[in-house]
């Protein structure tokens, strides 16, 4: 496997230039290192920008865009975030396999928790927080770096 593009919700966690949510910063930096054990190239925007210490000066769609037509794999974190339901729609329409990890008893639309109905993928439920799909997510990519590599049978 290449790459993984993660999309998760970033805007709603940045106030000025800190990141007000120490758990979620936690979750993606583990999930960051899990993803860098199975491809070559992980994109995360919160990493790009430094987790809003460093924001772009400016910002087009089609930087991630960009980011995203080169992913093997996106892992989701939608949660109420517009800009990832947006990169779900992209890695769907493009064929993407799609890692969704969705918190059990929230309401998702359906174009979202049943995105693997429209691409490959797997949807993962957690409670409570987000780090408590880490096993689940490496279990999926286990699989997955296999069947992109072409090792499953």
């Amino acid at each position: 496997m290449n790459k993984i593009f993660i999309a998760c919700p970033f805007i709603k966690f940045i106030k000025g230039t800190t990141f007000i949510n120490n758990n979620f910063r936690k979750f993606t930096e583990d999930l960051y290192d899990l993803c860098d054990k199975y491809a070559s190239e992980v994109f995360l925007a919160l990493k790009r920008e430094e987790y809003g210490a460093k924001p772009l000066v400016s910002y087009s769609c089609s930087m991630d865009l960009n980011e995203a037509k080169n992913a093997d794999l996106v892992i989701a974190i939608p949660d109420d975030s517009m800009g990832v339901a947006v990169e779900l729609g992209w890695m769907s329409a493009m064929g993407k396999t799609v890692i969704l990890v969705l918190k059990k008893n929230q309401s998702y639309t359906p174009l979202v928790a049943d995105i693997h109905k429209i691409t490959p993928g797997k949807v993962i439920f957690y409670e409570n927080e987000e780090r408590n799909s880490l096993p689940d997510i490496e279990e999926a990519l286990d699989y997955y770096k296999r069947l992109i590599d072409g090792d499953v049978e």
